[in-house]
């Protein structure tokens, strides 16, 4: 049974209009998941799930600047944040992430009633755990000195348009917020809602219209976010669900959710996003 407050994975897009995994019931306990849906890697101590396309064969190998490192099945290793091969037969390639969340699944269910769950559990193969709440000793002995930007342990959303790479803060930054921004000479949202811990980054266009996005107070839970264009409700998923541009879906933008000193070990030439100069 999951719970309306447990933590899951969302893949916002394809099948279902999105689905979700749970994490405490399936990558708790293997941190890895090869599936159909996609491929997850779920690293406790740097504060993120990266998703990315379907994939087979990879393993939890260790870590490195305090990073989770998985191996695949030709011996490559691969970082979990960046999916991308620093070591073996495919050093420097990438894995193609998948537009996702890390949401509750009570909100997520409210907004998509439609979406699936991943339910494989037999209790065998992915084993039920709790989700940790402290920092592995592997973790921290491999971590180093880290940026001094921010605290290590920062919720960010990092997020990657081209060459470019930001991290958006996201402590503090209240209830609803929309952090408008250029990166990689692309117009950007980020979309945070504090109630389930959730932050996630689309395109500023829809398809050739430029859309300023900000968190409207009065808004539904369901849809906290519009445009001043058109007094468009949006979903945290980058759905519009009322107004002008209903059935529209935004573009989402390369992000992951995580703690700086992650983000940073894997970016270190990373910009940081100051809310008081916008």
């Amino acid at each position: 049974m999951v719970r309306p407050e447990e933590r899951v994975i969302a893949w916002v897009r394809g099948q279902h209009n999105g689905g979700a995994v749970p994490l405490r019931h399936f990558i708790a306990t293997p941190r890895v998941i090869n599936d159909t849906y996609g491929l997850f890697f779920y690293d406790s101590d740097g504060g993120y799930v990266s998703a990315f396309q379907k994939d087979y064969g990879y393993e939890f190998y260790g870590w490195r600047g305090g990073v989770m490192v998985v191996k695949g099945k030709d011996g490559t290793l691969w970082s979990a944040l960046t999916g991308i091969a620093f070591d073996g037969p495919k050093k420097g390639r990438r894995l193609e992430r998948i537009p996702s969340l890390t949401t509750e699944w009570g909100y997520w269910l409210m907004l998509h009633p439609e979406s699936t769950a991943y339910n494989l559990f037999d209790g065998k193969k992915y084993s039920f755990a709790e989700l940790p709440t402290e920092m592995s000793a592997e973790a921290k002995e491999s971590m180093g000195k880290v940026d001094s930007r921010l605290k290590p342990l920062a919720t960010v959303l990092g997020v990657e348009v081209g060459d470019e790479t930001r991290a958006y803060p996201l402590d503090g930054a209240g209830e609803r917020a929309c952090f408008a921004d250029e990166v990689g000479g692309e117009q950007i949202a980020v979309f945070c809602y504090q109630p389930t811990s959730s932050a996630i980054a689309y395109r500023g266009k829809l398809d050739d219209r430029e859309l300023s996005f900000y968190a409207d107070d009065v808004s539904p839970e369901t849809a906290p976010f519009k445009d001043k264009e058109t007094g468009t409700r949006w979903t945290l998923a980058g759905r519009a669900v009322d107004g002008p541009l209903k059935g529209q879906e935004l573009q989402w933008v390369s992000s992951v959710q995580c703690r700086w000193y992650a983000w940073v070990a894997e970016y270190p030439g990373t910009g940081v996003y100051r809310r008081s100069e916008k």
